[in-house]
C-alpha cells in the first residue's frame, strides 16, 4: 500500500496534468528534421550528448549502511554473473564493497546507466522568445506542434520537468527507483523554468535511444517562425503536403 501511494505522489509530480499539445522548436536544417514529416520519427537521444554540462548529472550518494551496500552489491553482481552459484557470488564480492564509495567508480556507473536511457524533449508552449531564437535559428525556423492527449501514444507519455534551486543528490544504489530516476532525468535549474518542458523518457527495457515511430495524426501543427525564409516556407510545406488536418500558422514578430 505504502509503495502504491508513493508511485501515486510520483505520478502527480511528473503528470500534473496533462497537455493538450507539446511542442518541438526545430531549424529547417536541424539533424533528421525532415524525417519527423517524411518517415514520421523521432530520434531519442541520450543525456551524454546534450549541450548543458550539468544536465543529467547530479550529485552522487550512496548508502550509508554496510549492509544496505553489501545487499546492493550482492545484486550488481547477481545481475552480472547470473549462473553463479553462493559460493562463486561470495568470492567475486570479496573486497569489493569500498568500490561502492569511490566517486570516480561512481560516476563512471551512472554515466553508463544515462547512456541507456533515450530522451526526447518538448515543451508545452510555442510562443517562448527565448526557446525560438536558441532552437529554432533565431526565429528562422519552426515550432511542430502533436497531440499529447492521445492516450498511450508517444507524447502522451512525456513527464514534466521538474525546476529546482539546488543541485539534486541522487543515491545511485537506489537508481532503479522512481523518485531517484525522477530526480536524475527530470529536474534541472530553475534557470529554465521559461522552457516548461516535458520528456519522452525510454530505459533500455523499452528501447533506449534510438528511433522510435509515431502516428501521423499525432503531428497536429507546425508554427513558422517570424523570419523564416520564402524558400525555407516552401520547403516546409511540401515536407507537410502529405498530412490533411495539420495548421499552419505563421508567427507574429511582436507575439
Amino acid at each position: 500500500m505504502a509503495q502504491r501511494k508513493e508511485a501515486e505522489k510520483l505520478v502527480k509530480i511528473v503528470r500534473p496534468h496533462t497537455p493538450k499539445h507539446l511542442y518541438k522548436y526545430r531549424s529547417i536544417n536541424s539533424k533528421g528534421v525532415e524525417d519527423i514529416f517524411a518517415k514520421r520519427q523521432i530520434y531519442l537521444t541520450d543525456a551524454t550528448k546534450f549541450d548543458d554540462p550539468f544536465e543529467c548529472r547530479p550529485i552522487l550518494t550512496f548508502h550509508q549502511s554496510s549492509l544496505k551496500r553489501q545487499k546492493y552489491l550482492k545484486e550488481i553482481t547477481k545481475d552480472k554473473f547470473p549462473s553463479a552459484n553462493k559460493r562463486v557470488i561470495k568470492k567475486l564480492m570479496r573486497g569489493k564493497q569500498r568500490l561502492l564509495t569511490d566517486q570516480p567508480i561512481l560516476r563512471n556507473a551512472y554515466e553508463g546507466f544515462i547512456k541507456t536511457i533515450g530522451i526526447y524533449c518538448l515543451s508545452e508552449k510555442n510562443n517562448d522568445l527565448l526557446m525560438w531564437s536558441l532552437y529554432s535559428d533565431s526565429h528562422r525556423g519552426f515550432c511542430i506542434e502533436f497531440d499529447a492527449l492521445t492516450e498511450h501514444a508517444l507524447f502522451w507519455e512525456a513527464l514534466k520537468v521538474i525546476y529546482q534551486e539546488e543541485y539534486p543528490a541522487v543515491n545511485i544504489m537506489d537508481i532503479g527507483k522512481a523518485e531517484e530516476f525522477r530526480k536524475a532525468l527530470l529536474t534541472k535549474s530553475t534557470h529554465w523554468k521559461n522552457q516548461e518542458e516535458w520528456r519522452i523518457l525510454k530505459t533500455e527495457q523499452e528501447g533506449g535511444p534510438g528511433l522510435y515511430n509515431f502516428s501521423s495524426a499525432l503531428l497536429s501543427g507546425v508554427v513558422m517562425g517570424a523570419l523564416m525564409r520564402e524558400k525555407d516556407k516552401h520547403l516546409l510545406l511540401s515536407w507537410v503536403e502529405q498530412y490533411r488536418n495539420v495548421s499552419m500558422k505563421m508567427r507574429h514578430p511582436h507575439q
